[in-house]
This record gives structure tokens, C-alpha cells and sequence, in this order.
């Protein structure tokens, strides 16, 4: 079956077997988050949940607390390598992302920031 077909039948049984797909979800959510995890990062959800342990529940940069947070933590990666670094918000986690990882980028914006800081 090509790309298009596989597509176009993924979509119609999908919106044929909706309530039942939705049902499934909602009673495995370990399950799909496992899987996930494992799709995108190569992680386990135990290895998830001990990270999450380590870092007491919060951002690795910002350490806010999950519970203040309105999304979960996200699990944050090297784009190049695909090592995981940690846990983190969706607030520092897409803030790093906007400046391609960049360090020189955001050192200086860290710069810009002591130097107005008095104004």
C-alpha cells in the first residue's frame, strides 16, 4: 500500500472507530505514554518516573513544580544526538528551542539582561 492510500485508509478508520480509539486512550494512558516515551526519546516511563523523581518534580532550569505547571514536564532532548538532558516546563523547554540551542544567543541575552537590570 503507498503512503497516500495508508493515510487516507489510517483516516477513515480512525474517524469510523473514534469513541473506541478515545476509550482505549483513556484507559491505557500509561500504556500510550510508554509507548511514546519510547517512540521519540528511547525511554521507559520507569526511566521517566526516576527522572522525574531526581528532579523533584520540577523544571531542571526554572524549578518550578509540576503542579504549578498547566502542561506536564517535558522530556527535553538534544536535537543532534537524541540524548536526553532532562525534565523540563513547556515555558523553558520551547524557549530553548526558539534559539536553536544557541548558547552564544542566550549568554548574551543574559548579558543584555545584568546590563539593564538597574534601570
Amino acid at each position: 500500500m503507498n503512503k497516500e492510500k495508508k493515510k487516507e485508509y489510517d483516516k477513515k478508520y480512525y474517524l469510523k472507530n473514534i469513541n473506541k480509539i478515545k476509550e482505549y486512550y483513556f484507559k491505557n494512558k500509561d500504556k500510550r505514554k510508554e509507548y511514546q516515551l519510547k517512540a521519540k526519546y528511547n525511554l521507559t516511563l520507569d526511566q521517566y518516573n526516576k527522572m522525574f523523581t531526581d528532579q523533584n518534580g520540577c523544571c531542571r532550569i526554572c524549578d518550578r513544580h509540576q503542579s504549578k505547571l498547566s502542561k506536564k514536564l517535558c522530556v527535553d532532548h538534544n536535537h543532534t544526538t537524541g540524548k536526553v538532558r532532562g525534565l523540563l516546563c513547556n515555558s523553558c523547554n520551547t524557549n530553548i528551542g526558539k534559539f536553536n540551542e544557541d548558547t552564544r544567543i542566550l549568554n548574551k541575552m543574559i548579558e543584555y539582561i545584568k546590563g539593564h537590570n538597574n534601570e
